[in-house]
């Protein structure tokens, strides 16, 4: 097989294998069908009122709980680690997996709108903390936007080009479905790097001062991972967030994007967190393993805080005997 360069319309380099296919009905051609299924949907989306396109995502986030129950036991195991189980407390873990699918369907409808009303949102939308974000991308050294899969990220797409004097990426994941909604970003600012075969490329823009977003909850595309105490156990993490910081010496904003109500969002932005330090006679694992922790607290107290807008429905290795 030989490497092939591409560059497509928005300017994104992705580096792709001659002889690769994607899945039966999931390639570029595909891709370029859903794309415009997804203009339909936010053009009719957006001009739908707020009551009536919450009443049909509550219909449709049932129907999804009802049909999906491999879905449902995902969720439910990773849950298990954000609800108290004990005293009853399995009839909340149920209320909350359900409240999951209903939340995931309305930030979809949000989604719609926000993408097809974008100064209505960034007109509406709260912002706390953003002096942290701005801070860390005037400091010249990039900076690792970090989420996690709670509330929506997409949904504040327009966002980052908004309130930084920098250029953003995100890392998404290479299929059919990021292929499908790359313009919609790309249009509302944002430059797309595909998590395949882009580590080289992150670095390089990182060390340009630019700044990179990533959700770092999801260990199953992860070439790394690393426990660490997370919830009430250890979780196998992405260590990659954290290592290309150490590397590239960017410091890490986390972040997250929750619903105050239909068509209302807030972005809460945490003070910034230093690279991991290369210290003489310690493994470099160790300062890794400190912002992990970090990391991790922050992720905690949030989940904790929000347990029904956790879309974790991807697995996770969990372990009872704490983390490094």
């Amino acid at each position: 097989m030989g490497a092939r360069r591409d560059e497509n319309r928005s300017g994104t380099i992705t580096f792709g294998w001659v002889n690769d296919r994607p899945p039966f009905g999931r390639g570029h051609r595909a891709a370029r069908r859903l794309a415009r299924v997804i203009d339909a949907a936010v053009w009719a989306g957006s001009r739908v009122p707020a009551p009536v396109a919450h009443a049909l995502a509550l219909i449709g986030g049932n129907l999804e709980w009802a049909l999906r129950p491999a879905k449902r036991r995902r969720l439910r195991a990773n849950l298990a680690h954000a609800v108290d189980v004990s005293a009853g407390g399995r009839r909340r873990l149920r209320q909350v997996v359900h409240h999951e699918f209903v939340n995931e369907a309305r930030r979809s409808a949000d989604l719609l709108w926000a993408l097809g009303r974008r100064q209505e949102f960034l007109a509406t939308v709260q912002l706390d903390g953003v002096e942290h974000a701005r801070r860390a991308a005037a400091s010249g050294r990039g900076v690792i936007l970090l989420g996690l899969h709670i509330g929506g990220w997409e949904v504040a797409t327009a966002v980052p080009a908004e309130i930084l004097p920098v250029r953003t990426s995100v890392l998404v994941a290479d299929d059919w479905l990021a292929w499908a909604i790359e313009h919609a970003r790309a249009a509302a600012g944002l430059h797309v790097l595909y998590v395949d075969r882009s580590a080289l490329e992150a670095a390089r823009l990182l060390r340009r001062g630019e700044a990179l977003l990533l959700l770092g909850d999801d260990p199953t595309r992860a070439a790394a991972t690393r426990p660490v105490a997370f919830l009430d156990a250890a979780a196998d993490l992405p260590v990659g967030p954290v290592r290309l910081s150490r590397v590239t010496g960017a410091p890490i904003v986390t972040f997250a994007v929750l619903p105050d109500g239909p068509r209302r969002w807030r972005i809460h932005i945490d003070p910034p967190l230093d690279p991991p330090l290369d210290r003489p006679g310690r493994a470099r694992a160790d300062g890794e393993a400190v912002v992990m922790r970090r990391i991790a607290d922050r992720w905690t107290e949030l989940i904790r805080q929000h347990p029904a807008h956790w879309a974790a429905s991807f697995p996770i290795s969990w372990h009872a005997d704490g983390g490094g």
